[in-house]
């Protein structure tokens, strides 16, 4: 069996969430055999790949045969500052939006998704719940609708599932917080490629 170790420069896992999610997800995780190190990261520049060696910020060394950076990467916006809309880009890359998703003094140009400066969490579903809201807008401009009529976007409670394997997941939802394969029948079976594929007619 191969040796697993998962380092992460946060205080808990998955952040996002609340930390009873964040507990059950270590909790299987080290029930799984993984070493989880919290609070520091990986050294790439004392680190050699060559030698499968690699050392933490703290100094703890990890042997390892393969190695993947999960590493959040910054937002693929920078050609927008080189655009009319590089006003509208904030320090982390994203555009201002309005309640009607509308990005920040435009009338008639929106932005949905990941992009956007919403204040929630960056998830498919979310930029799926933009889109019908855009799509309402768009239409009511095209009537010539006032400003003031269209269709404001209001973020919810924070809510994730989060797959552990194939068949089991933590899931994080406003009142209650479980883990398990109820969860896990939910998302890990196919991840929701099912679904999206049939709200998209293919």
């Amino acid at each position: 069996m191969k040796k697993v170790t998962l380092v992460h420069s946060g205080s808990r896992l998955l952040q996002f969430i609340g930390p009873k999610a964040s507990d059950k997800a270590q909790n299987w995780l080290t029930s799984k055999g993984v070493d989880v190190i919290l609070g520091q990261f990986v050294d790439m520049d004392a680190s050699s790949e060559a030698d499968k060696v690699f050392k933490t910020s703290a100094g703890e060394t990890v042997n390892a045969d393969c190695y993947f950076d999960c590493t959040g990467k910054p937002v693929g916006s920078s050609w927008l500052r080189e655009t009319f809309l590089k006003d509208c880009i904030d320090k982390r890359g994203r555009l201002t939006v309005d309640e009607s998703l509308r990005v920040t003094g435009k009338r008639n140009i929106f932005a949905i998704g990941d992009i956007t400066d919403v204040n929630e969490i960056k998830q498919g579903f979310l930029a799926q719940r933009h889109a019908l809201v855009v799509a309402k807008n768009l239409k009511l401009l095209m009537r010539g609708t006032s400003d003031a009529r269209l269709h404001k976007y209001k973020p919810g409670s924070v809510m994730a599932i989060v797959s552990l394997g194939r068949k089991e997941a933590v899931a994080h939802f406003p009142i209650l917080t479980t883990i398990g394969c109820i969860p896990g029948m939910i998302k890990s079976k196919d991840l929701f490629v099912g679904k999206t594929r049939k709200q998209l007619g293919v």
